[in-house]
């Protein structure tokens, strides 16, 4: 499976876009709405914690390989793994373009009770972001997917692509990846140890047969 990197200098790029963009109101003070509360914890997480296994996926919307294994990995892990006790996953923003911005700032706003469904909808709909940011209709699309989630009408739109505190928690989040060497998409973080999306990570069957062998490995 071939990566979606981006160059490091662009790291910086990004995170002064985020500090910077979205503002429609002209308020950086706006505050953060109360659905948009966030936890403690950088990134956004399924599976108990105590689970013997920790999954970290730094991933973007827009990342064709990260929608592969959202679509066909991601089912068996919640379904044999997560369920079951086995693995706390932990999802990280890692965007890769302004559009990843957006779209994880809809999200964020959402609340984290709703972060994984729109995470969804946008990985259903990303052939359609693509199209829209070609012929002009992107805002109108990420408005329909906004609405769908609880953010409804251009005001709250708005109020939530110029909210600071959850740009900024997006920009921390991607952060993080760099004390692990993260340049590309998808990439995971298995029990604190680097995995690249290789050929483990292309196939249900493989990525179960990669997690048993962790498992394994860990004292009983």
């Amino acid at each position: 499976m071939a990566l979606v990197s981006r160059p490091s200098a662009l790291v910086s790029v990004l995170v002064l876009m985020i500090a910077a963009c979205g503002n429609a109101t002209g308020d950086d003070k706006t505050p953060t709405p109360p659905e948009a509360a966030v936890p403690a914890v950088l990134g956004h997480v399924k599976g108990v914690e105590d689970a013997p296994l920790t999954v970290i996926e730094y991933a973007s919307p827009t990342c064709s390989h990260c929608k592969h294994f959202h679509d066909d990995v991601m089912p068996m892990v919640e379904e044999k793994f997560i369920s079951t006790g086995k693995v706390k996953f932990v999802f990280r923003e890692y965007p890769l373009n302004d559009i990843d911005v957006v779209a994880y700032a809809l999200a964020n706003c959402a609340g984290d009770d709703k972060f994984f469904d729109v995470l969804d909808d946008l990985f259903e709909h990303q052939n359609d972001v693509f199209e829209a940011s070609k012929d002009g209709t992107l805002e109108a699309l990420f408005q329909d997917i906004a609405g769908r989630h609880g953010i409804a009408g251009k005001e709250a739109f708005n109020a939530c692509l110029g909210n600071r505190p959850i740009r900024q928690r997006i920009a921390d989040t991607m952060m993080t990846g760099d004390s692990f060497g993260v340049r590309a998409t998808p990439t995971f973080i298995v029990n604190g140890q680097v995995k690249a999306a290789d050929g483990d990570a292309q196939s249900a069957d493989a990525f179960e047969a990669y997690l048993n062998g962790e498992l394994d490995k860990l004292p009983q």
